[in-house]
């Protein structure tokens, strides 16, 4: 597999498309584009096939994203894809208009469809769809798991601008159409594949129960008014619309009977009354208060390196979907994590900052905060 990752911070979006396409290998078989909320999105398809003709791709709004080692912000990165295997092929689960009403069905369409690709790496994208996808996300992943099925999720939501606590709107692209409130899942068959979760979190906070919440909202912590909490955390710091992020540097973690961290939880907000996370929670789960440091996350990205080279050996390419809490207490060193991933596993590197990882951990497939995960892929060649 030939894979060619490469990217334009062009302001004018026929432009940057246009230098993707004097750098994309010909003759490719797909394509992803990650592009920014600030080119109108109503253009893209039509951008698209005026630079590139009738094309095989998914293309998903993104602030930031990873041209191997580089960090593009505000612009575009695709990656292209060829393959050399006849048998290596990919399809794609296109889902829109996804809401609270149609929850159930589209979960029972999602399941069918990975019944048929339990042996395929099966990569997910989606818009936060005002927190629908996360609670989709978690709902299919107990389904999945109550049937056993084998078919991993692997991907991330798509980061749009934050503002006074309102994330923007994010659109998803797929062969000339515009996809919104929805995801699509491309599944790629002949490839054989392992991906890792790295946090690199202190799990030193004391641990409370959830008496009463509304899926994202905490009303009360051990049968106590939750919303003290962040007031405890930011004592004696002035107060600011910016405080929701520095609540980013002390998650809670969901820990299982065994007091281990099976996911992790963002602070979004709080009030008097309540917290809000950026990830759906659920009475009786039991959260860890942790705290995160980027030196911490930079030394567990690496050892996280090491153990998927040494167990998967040398790759055609990888994925890595990475929340975008992390960038910014990365701070200066945002781009160190994707440095080390290029620089330990020798092989091309396309991924974005999310506002949520998707993958199984421990048996269950879950909706993650500030965790990246990333994915070794290979494809089987014909001796």
């Amino acid at each position: 597999m030939d894979t060619v990752i490469t990217g334009s911070k062009d302001p004018i979006l026929r432009f940057a498309v246009r230098e993707l396409k004097e750098k994309a290998p010909k003759g490719f078989d797909f394509a992803l584009f990650s592009i920014s909320p600030n080119y109108p999105y109503q253009d893209v398809p039509a951008t698209i096939k005026k630079e590139f003709g009738s094309i095989n791709y998914v293309g998903f709004s993104s602030s930031s994203a990873f041209e191997n080692i580089r960090l593009i912000n505000d612009g575009i990165v695709g990656c292209f894809f060829k393959f050399s295997s006849p048998k290596t092929k990919v399809c794609t689960f296109v889902k829109e208009n996804v809401s609270k009403q149609n929850r159930n069905q589209v979960i029972e369409e999602v399941k069918e469809y990975l019944r048929q690709r339990t042996d395929k790496l099966n990569v997910i994208i989606g818009d936060f769809i005002d927190g629908e996808f996360p609670i989709l996300i978690e709902e299919l992943g107990k389904e999945l798991e109550k049937e056993g099925m084998g078919a991993p999720l692997i991907g991330g939501i798509s980061a749009t601008p934050i503002t006074r606590n309102r994330r923007e709107k994010g659109y998803l692209f797929h062969n000339g159409n515009v996809v919104e409130n929805g995801f699509i899942i491309i599944s790629f068959s002949n490839l054989d594949f392992q991906f890792q979760v790295s946090s690199g979190v202190f799990k030193k906070g004391p641990i409370y129960t959830v008496t009463k919440t509304d899926t994202f909202k905490i009303y009360e912590l051990n049968g106590k008014p939750a919303g003290y909490l962040p007031k405890k955390l930011l004592k004696d710091i002035e107060n600011s619309d910016d405080n929701q992020f520095l609540l980013w540097y002390t998650p809670f973690g969901i820990v299982n009977e065994g007091n281990e961290i099976e996911a992790l939880r963002v602070i979004r907000s709080f009030s008097e009354d309540y917290i809000e996370l950026w990830g759906p929670v659920k009475e009786g789960e039991r959260l860890k208060l942790s705290i995160v440091l980027s030196t911490e996350l930079i030394k567990d990205a690496e050892k996280t390196a090491r153990r998927l080279k040494d167990s998967f050996g040398m790759a055609d390419f990888c994925f890595n979907f990475s929340c975008i809490a992390r960038e910014r207490i990365l701070e200066q060193f945002e781009d160190k994590e994707i440095e080390l991933y290029g620089r330990l596993l020798n092989a091309p590197l396309f991924g974005f900052f999310t506002h949520g990882e998707v993958a199984t951990k421990n048996g269950r497939l879950r909706i993650h905060n500030l965790t990246s995960v990333i994915v070794a892929v290979r494809e089987r060649y014909e001796l």
